[in-house]
């Protein structure tokens, strides 16, 4: 009587004896790229569901909570649109000290002011107020001096459309 290892026996499960009873054998490459496909694809879908690819759910869907007593009128946006050009210049020297002195404060909370009053006349431009100060709030913290700059300055024009849509006149 022989004695075979049950690691080494030719049983159904095996890949010795399925090799031998097939005619032809799918290699194992094209096993892993289709699971890897089947994989992606569901990681796609979950992306085009729930996340940045939904193109819903962000935070200028709701909009920016007001900070502070700020007044929308003409001669603010006048002031803030001041305010604004000395931000982009500041930024435009490599000064983020004198950048941020000149818009957080007043600035700052009137671009939060003015995004609720807006939204009822006009939702778009509402929403690109909102996101060019959701952009600067990050790029004139951590970002390049250029792409501050550049986002000082279209937030500075998504406010004089503001004026605009509100029935004032355009600053600057």
């Amino acid at each position: 009587m022989t004695l075979t290892s049950p690691l080494n026996s030719n049983t159904y499960f095996s890949r010795g004896r399925r090799a031998a009873s097939e005619q032809t054998r799918v290699p194992d490459w094209v096993w892993g790229a289709g699971l890897g496909a089947v994989a992606l694809f569901f990681v796609g879908l979950f992306l085009l569901v729930t996340g940045p690819l939904s193109g819903g759910g962000g935070p200028c869907d709701e909009g920016l909570e007001p900070l502070g007593g700020s007044t929308v009128d003409a001669e603010t946006f006048a002031t803030v649109d001041a305010s604004l050009g000395r931000v982009v210049t500041a930024l435009q020297s490599g000064d983020r000290d004198g950048a941020r002195a000149n818009f957080y404060g007043p600035t700052h909370n009137f671009t939060h002011a003015v995004e609720p009053p807006l939204r009822e006349v006009d939702d778009e431009a509402a929403r690109n107020v909102c996101e060019a100060v959701l952009s600067i709030e990050t790029t004139i913290e951590q970002g390049s001096f250029a792409d501050a700059a550049t986002d000082a300055q279209t937030l500075r024009d998504s406010l004089r459309d503001a004026a605009v849509a509100l029935g004032y006149p355009r600053p600057g």
